[in-house]
């Protein structure tokens, strides 16, 4: 191996270290241990991971293009969500809002027709 494979090998290395160290730093949030709280009560633990139930979402094209917008925007910060966290995150900010709101919020929203991909 030559030097710069070896210095790749060894920056890969910090930054995968460095990536755990943020994980478990999460992990340990106020934030995380509440949410973990908080689901623990609707769900089962199973082993050390919590039970979730699954939903097929659809999304519009601008919709999706958001969401796409919102993960590049939290990722320059360094901060690395995946779509769900991304989904789950807009209803925990819903869950504030008076009725009144939440009605101008889905009547801004146009209907998607459910579709099938096989």
């Amino acid at each position: 191996m030559n030097k710069n494979q070896n210095s790749l090998k060894n920056k890969i290395k910090k930054t995968t270290q460095a990536g755990k160290e943020k994980i478990n730093q999460v992990r340990q949030s106020s934030t995380w241990q509440k949410t973990k709280r908080a689901v623990k009560k609707g769900v089962k633990t199973i082993g050390s991971h919590l039970a979730a139930t699954r939903a097929s979402l659809t999304l519009s094209n601008e919709e999706a293009e958001l969401m796409e917008n919102l993960k590049k925007k939290l990722n320059k910060k360094g901060i690395y969500p995946s779509k769900s966290e991304i989904l789950r995150a807009g209803l925990w900010s819903l869950r504030t809002k008076n009725l009144e709101e939440l009605e101008e919020a889905v009547k801004d929203l146009f209907k998607i027709k459910q579709t099938r991909v096989l």
